[in-house]
């Protein structure tokens, strides 16, 4: 989402959860195909957000705020969200890196730089496609996948961490290929029409890290939300 809708869509004071689906294979395979027909649990979708409050609270200087919420992140990750992992079978390791990644962004939240704090809060929005995918949802997990790359070459840009750009772009470019003819078939013609200018924009700036790439990446952010709107008519 942009971050002007994850600063509106905020819930104060609400403790969220986020976690790791892993890869297919043939016992997780089956855990995820019982899954598949579960709506996403509350708590997933709380975290979405607040993975992306955070990201918002850094950008307007809160960083008391971003810390209350990266500990309350970090106590869910042991609490409930450890309920909706077990129920859709998930594997002990799936939850350890959940562990490990909250508790990595809390201690960013309370000592690390700006850019510290953003990426630490984007590493949790990885996780959110494959997780999305254990439960049913009308929005594709790649629409995740783009709003988390968009976001990733913005904020390695603000890094000056220009030589890891190339690939996060390859890999958007990637992704948006699988997923536009979907967009089209959904009707979303002129929103793919735009996603592909971006994706272009994006390759031509992909060398050449600063001000321009990154708002073009916000720019994508955007789009990505158009994007989600066209599987949710």
């Amino acid at each position: 989402m942009s971050r002007c809708e994850a600063g509106g869509a905020r819930l104060a004071g609400a403790l969220v959860a986020v976690a790791l689906v892993a890869a297919a294979g043939a016992a997780a395979g089956s855990a995820s195909s019982a899954a598949s027909t579960r709506p996403v649990p509350a708590t997933l979708v709380a975290v979405e957000s607040g993975a992306e409050d955070i990201i918002d609270m850094v950008f307007a200087g809160q960083r008391a705020q971003a810390i209350a919420r990266a500990t309350a992140l970090q106590a869910t990750a042991r609490g409930p969200a450890a309920a909706d992992l077990a129920a859709a079978g998930t594997r002990p390791s799936e939850g350890a890196l959940l562990r490990t990644r909250t508790a990595r962004l809390a201690r960013r939240a309370r000592a690390g730089s700006k850019t510290e704090i953003l990426l630490a809060a984007n590493a949790l929005s990885e996780l959110m496609p494959r997780l999305y995918a254990r439960f049913s949802n009308r929005v594709p997990p790649a629409v995740l996948t783009l709003d988390y790359l968009d976001r990733e070459a913005e904020f390695r840009s603000l890094a000056r961490q220009g030589p890891r750009i190339p690939a996060i772009v390859a890999r958007l470019g990637r992704t948006w290929g699988a997923l536009r003819p979907g967009v089209v078939a959904k009707g979303g013609g002129s929103e793919a029409a735009a996603y592909q200018r971006h994706v272009a924009a994006m390759r031509a700036l992909s060398r050449r890290p600063g001000a321009a790439l990154e708002r073009e990446a916000v720019n994508g952010l955007n789009l990505v939300d158009e994007i989600e709107g066209v599987f949710a008519r």
